[in-house]
């Protein structure tokens, strides 16, 4: 039973190591890239928050110096724009303390006056008041995000300029505007006027002159909390965002990877698979003995060119599977396995041929049947040879009997034969013993006759070989039987391919060969029958004589026996004559074979030329 298995092969170069290599490089790639992304994305929503704060710090700050200016605002006032400003959505809260932590303005009322316990440390210089974040969580749980510096509702480098002729006070900014600040606070001198005596509100004490005539600065802190609730959610997202493009980059590069190495892999395969495919093409190619197989419907799917050779077909397409091996599959479909012997089937041409087959199934995946293998050599030859080389050993065998029986039996022949001759003259005058002496006589000369064929037989046959033109010989034996041929009314034909062909041979031997052929033709055939002979010249080979009868056939079992010594199918025959015949044509370094059917005998015989094959006359 032959197992054909589906190609499958593993993608070569994906090996676990490869593969635990790929992702040790790809895993700590993609975690950075990630964290990285993670990171930015935090520092971009930081900046964000914390530019949001300072908007509102800053956007707080000018509202409370355009309200000092214009209306006299006090702390009272700051308090309600705290409160609005910190209306928005996301603003938790927003406040205004002192460097202790007192709370002076909040956007809840009710905070102010209490202390912040989470007040800052900071440190108060004459520079731009630098800005400050921080996250935390409150004691409800909220995420804050905290934006925090120091109160400036002055421009610390701006200076107020009093209007020349004016006796209200009324002062020039930085930008050249005029402003009349209230006149509780300056009198009609601005650097000179010096402080009102009692208590002074916490805002407009930004605005109380020093007794050196500049603004007094009193270091206050403004706080902007931001809800990070949907902060968290979007940053929760982005994270996400961030995490899934990290593992989904990762398994694009883990596949890609993969891919590159399972395409130069793919590619190596198919190379591979390419040149064991052409070597198994030329393996079977070039397989002495023929491959057959075919599919469960008997039609065949491939063939070597030996098949073709040995069924006698010149393509594929012509091929078709003898009956006879077909006939094995039956038994191998009953008993799955190697099914092996020995057949005789007729081929193409109607040659017969005895092939040693070989048959087995052919299983795919899931052991399911798809067809039938075929493996066979062509036995035909070597069985002729085998039985060439036992009837060489029988002849010999007989041969040698033949030479030692002659001598035994020649000597007393002899004095039988002197005794009989003696008798018949003896009695000349007694007709009838006289008659009995006479048939002693010829039956003695007939016991020699055959034991001069024996001799014959035994000893090796001589050969003297020339150049022989075959178509004279040819038409030399036939004139020899003509009277026999006319005898019987039996019709001649003769077909010569090559009239002037010769070839090196001994024409004596030739002779006799193609006198016992037209013997045999002629005891085989009854009135009106037709004795064909043909000559064809195959270059390089030599000449093939075909002599053919319209008979009643050798019979399929006697073929085998035909060469062999003393066999006939005739009463009055000695079996010798195809035998000598064999001796004959090995002699001439020929070969002799024989078809037969009901209606006919035909005799192949061949020639070789000892010279370069058959020359022209």
């Amino acid at each position: 039973m032959t197992k054909f298995k589906m190609f499958k092969r593993e993608l070569p170069g994906l090996s676990p190591l490869l593969i635990m290599g790929i992702f040790a490089i790809l895993v700590p790639i993609f975690v950075l890239m990630t964290i990285d992304n993670i990171r930015e994305q935090q520092g971009r929503i930081k900046e964000k928050l914390t530019g949001k704060g300072l908007l509102l710090i800053r956007s707080f700050e000018a509202g409370t110096r355009t309200g000092m200016i214009t209306t006299r605002w006090g702390g009272g006032r700051v308090q309600r724009l705290l409160a609005e400003t910190a209306e928005q959505p996301e603003i938790e809260y927003m406040m205004i303390t002192d460097p202790g932590g007192k709370i002076l303005a909040h956007s809840d009322e009710t905070k102010v006056g209490k202390v912040y316990e989470k007040m800052p440390d900071m440190t108060f210089n004459k520079g731009k008041a630098p800005l400050f974040h921080r996250e935390f969580t409150s004691k409800k749980g909220i995420h804050i995000f905290e934006v925090y510096k120091e109160f400036t509702p002055v421009r610390r480098r701006g200076k107020l300029k009093r209007l020349p002729g004016s006796p209200s006070g009324c002062v020039l900014d930085e930008n050249n505007v005029r402003h009349c600040p209230p006149p509780e606070y300056f009198d009609e001198k601005w650097e000179d006027a010096p402080p009102v005596q009692g208590k002074i509100d916490w805002f407009r004490s930004h605005f109380s002159p020093l007794e050196d005539g500049r603004k007094t600065r009193h270091h206050q802190v403004i706080f902007a909390a931001i809800n990070m609730k949907e902060i968290d959610q979007i940053r929760h997202k982005a994270v996400n965002h961030a995490i899934f493009m990290g593992i989904l980059f990762f398994a694009l590069g883990g596949v890609g990877v993969v891919c590159v190495v399972a395409l130069q892999g793919y590619r190596s395969a198919r190379t591979s698979l390419s040149q064991m495919k052409a070597f198994s093409d030329e393996v079977i190619a070039n397989m002495p003995a023929g491959l057959i197989t075919v599919d469960k419907n008997m039609e065949i799917t491939s063939s070597n060119d030996a098949a073709l050779e040995i069924l006698g077909h010149l393509s594929q397409r012509a091929i078709a599977l003898p009956p006879e091996m077909a006939e094995l599959v039956k038994v191998s479909r009953e008993m799955p396995r190697k099914i092996a012997g020995e057949i005789s089937c007729k081929v193409h041409g109607d040659r017969s041929l005895l092939l040693d087959v070989t048959a087995s199934s052919i299983f795919s995946e899931g052991r399911v049947l798809s067809g039938y293998l075929f493996l066979f050599h062509d036995l035909t030859e070597l069985t002729a040879m085998k039985k060439e080389v036992d009837r060489n050993r029988h002849l010999a065998a007989v041969g040698k009997l033949a030479a030692g029986v002659a001598h035994e039996i020649r000597n007393p022949l002899s004095s039988i034969k002197g005794f009989a001759t003696w008798f018949f003259e003896r009695y000349e005058k007694i007709p009838q013993d006289r008659e009995v002496a006479g048939i002693m006589i010829q039956e003695v000369e007939r016991l020699n006759r055959a034991v001069t064929q024996l001799l014959e037989f035994a000893r090796p046959v001589p050969v003297v070989k020339k150049r022989v033109n075959i178509k004279e010989l040819i038409d030399h034996s036939l004139r020899l039987i003509a009277p026999d041929l006319q005898n019987k009314q039996i019709a001649v034909e003769t077909f010569f391919r090559a009239d002037t062909v010769s070839v090196n041979t001994d024409p004596d031997r030739v002779n006799q060969v193609l006198l016992n052929l037209y013997l045999n033709a002629l005891q085989a055939m009854d009135a009106g029958g037709t004795l064909s002979v043909t000559m064809t010249h195959a270059p390089g080979e030599g000449i093939i004589i075909v002599v053919a009868d319209t008979g009643r056939g050798i019979l399929e079992n006697d073929l085998d026996k035909i060469f062999d010594p003393y066999f006939t199918t005739r009463s009055n025959g000695t079996g010798l004559g195809l035998a000598m015949v064999h001796r004959a044509m090995e002699a001439l370094g020929g070969d002799i074979r024989v078809e037969s059917s009901p209606g006919g005998t035909q005799f192949f015989i061949k020639l070789a030329d000892d010279f370069q094959g058959a020359k022209k006359c």
